[in-house]
């Protein structure tokens, strides 16, 4: 046997033997295999393989038998013939008595002798024959062996291409089923989205009908509650012009008595102002004769004035005197006599003349004739103020007269431009409600045609939009089909890519295996650093953010604190104002009352 070689299983067969056999042999006994197996191995026969005690047994009976045909004494001495057989045939000789070996020595010495001689020619034979077919058995024992190490060796490597097969085997069937799973859950993704895509487009579909429907609807009510609201329109239309024109009839009956009532009232106003102007020019002409009159007489005072001026520069001394007797009787008489003087010198003229001429009367008819004339001047005066009056009031009438006839003018212009406006008014909201009657019959008609023609069009645009939809729809079927068609494709392309990536992981896998393994232990060790760092950051964090919420309790506080005294300041701002104004208005008030 080979050093490399495994031990034979008949070696552990023959140790088992060994081990249970009831029989003990040295070492010694090993040495000779064919000792050995005389001893203890089998023997073949023509009944088979049978072990050395079955043979003894066997070769018993079978000596026994022909003894006992023979002559019944001579088989007492079969146990002493067997000894050389074994220790088996030594114990059964000793059961046979004394006085049967010696019945039967005589007797089957010859038939024995000749039996052994014959016995042991075959059994040297057959020991022969089987010593041969031991040492050839040895001979192929040793064959096998050595093609059973060179098969185990081939087993090896076999057994290792068997067990990277069956794992190459379960990794593709992983990561078959895995792809397979994989494309299932993408077919199903896909069938899902194809799915909704298709919900999506039947939804978006009956939403733009329904979109479409609801808008035809819509115009549609607006349409009738435009003619509606046009039709109210109308109504109120012809309601309020119905109401205008009662309106303006009522308006026309009350210029009418208006008219009559200032045509009445203006006849009487000529009237009277035909009376005044009467009185006017009868006053005009009394003060036209007053006027000559008074200016023949105060140019007959000029004159005489200035033919006795020379005479009168004489006796200015008795004048003054005259005077200074007249200021010392009464000073106010004398005032008025100097401001009547002042004012009407003419008249002064004539009652100087009239001194001069009465000179010789006593003063007591000078006192007389000179309060006549002061009560003729302001007679004269009072007429002349009242004639001023009176032509003032008639200019003021003639005025207001002519300011009367304007308007009266004016009235009748502007009630000739309204009726002609009434009037064209009229004719143009007849024209109007012709023209309107008429459009609104050509309206209606062509409403009901254009409405006809709108629900035409309508449903042409209903059948082109839903023939576009669905020439898209087949577009987009026709699309997803390509789509689907060039995802097989890619697949199958990535299929096989990912065989063949799946060849370099398994190869990857082994070589990184140990590597991963390191870097497990490593992340592990990171992993438990990390957990610490992380505990170590929360509790920080924890007091973080406990130290903001105390921050933030504390703003908040401060806050308040801020609104309050905001709120006092403009308190106290607003009191401060107050008494400052309070305090303003005392101070004016004081003022005031200083002043």
């Amino acid at each position: 046997m080979t050093t490399f070689a495994r031990p034979s299983l008949l070696d552990n067969r023959y140790a088992a033997i060994a081990e249970t056999s009831a029989y003990t042999y040295d070492d010694d006994d090993l040495v000779n295999y064919a000792d050995f197996l005389r001893k203890h191995g089998r023997y073949m026969t023509k009944g088979g393989y049978v072990d050395s005690s079955r043979r003894i047994r066997s070769l018993h009976r079978q000596q026994d038998d022909p003894i006992s045909s023979s002559a019944g004494v001579g088989g007492s001495k079969l146990p002493g013939l067997l000894a050389s057989f074994g220790k088996h045939a030594t114990s059964r000789s000793a059961d046979i008595s004394p006085r049967q070996r010696l019945k039967t020595d005589g007797q089957s010495v010859i038939a024995i002798s000749t039996n052994l001689e014959n016995k042991k020619k075959e059994f040297d034979k057959q020991m022969r024959l089987i010593e041969e077919q031991m040492i050839k058995a040895k001979q192929v024992e040793r064959e096998t062996k050595r093609q059973e190490g060179d098969i185990k060796k081939e087993q090896r490597s076999l057994h290792h291409t068997l067990r990277e097969l069956d794992v190459d085997a379960t990794r593709k069937r992983f990561d078959a089923e895995k792809n397979l799973s994989k494309n299932l859950e993408e077919k199903d993704k896909i069938e899902r989205e194809f799915v909704k895509k298709r919900e999506q487009q039947t939804k978006q579909r009956t939403e733009r009908a329904v979109d479409t429907l609801q808008a035809t609807k819509d115009k549609d009510r607006k349409n009738l509650l435009m003619c509606n609201d046009l039709a109210r329109q109308y109504r109120t239309k012809i309601n309020q012009l119905d109401i205008k024109h009662k309106e303006l009839s009522r308006l026309h009956l009350d210029f009418e008595q208006k008219v009559q009532s200032k045509e009445i009232e203006e006849n009487r106003i000529k009237k009277e102002l035909g009376e005044i102007a009467l009185a006017l020019n009868m006053e005009a002409q009394k003060a036209k004769t007053d006027l000559k009159e008074f200016q023949h007489q105060t140019s007959v005072h000029v004159k005489n004035y200035d033919l006795e001026r020379r005479r009168l520069s004489g006796d200015i001394t008795l004048h003054k005197s005259l005077l200074d007797l007249k200021q010392r009787e009464g000073t106010h008489a004398h005032r008025l006599l100097l401001q009547e003087c002042g004012e009407h010198l003419v008249d002064m003229k004539e009652l100087v003349h009239e001194y001069y001429r009465n000179h010789y009367t006593p003063i007591i008819l000078r006192k007389l004739l000179l309060h006549h004339t002061l009560r003729r001047i302001v007679d004269t005066k009072n007429r002349l103020e009242n004639i001023y009056a009176k032509q003032r009031e008639l200019n003021k009438t003639a005025i207001v007269a002519e300011q009367d006839r304007r308007a009266i003018e004016l009235m009748t212009k502007v009630e000739d431009v309204s009726n002609r406006r009434n009037q064209l008014m009229s004719q143009y909201l007849r024209d109007k409600t012709e023209k309107s009657e008429e459009k609104e019959l050509l309206g209606s008609e062509k409403a009901k045609v254009r409405y006809i023609e709108i629900e035409t069009r309508q449903h042409e645009d209903h059948l082109k939009h839903f023939q576009k939809v669905l020439n898209k729809n087949e577009e987009q079927e026709h699309d997803l089909y390509k789509s689907v068609k060039e995802a097989e494709s890619g697949r199958r392309k990535k299929e096989q890519d990912v065989k063949k990536l799946q060849d370099e992981l398994v190869k990857t896998k082994r070589v990184h295996a140990e590597k991963i393994k390191q870097e497990i232990s490593k992340a592990e060790k990171a992993e438990r650093e990390l957990e610490q760092q992380l505990i170590k950051e929360k509790s920080k964090l924890d007091k973080l953010h406990a130290k903001r919420e105390d921050s933030y309790l504390r703003l908040l506080r401060q806050r308040g604190q801020i609104r309050e005294n905001k709120s006092l300041l403009e308190t106290h701002e607003k009191e401060h104002e107050r008494l400052l104004r309070v305090q303003a208005r005392s101070q004016s008030m004081q003022s005031l009352n200083t002043i």
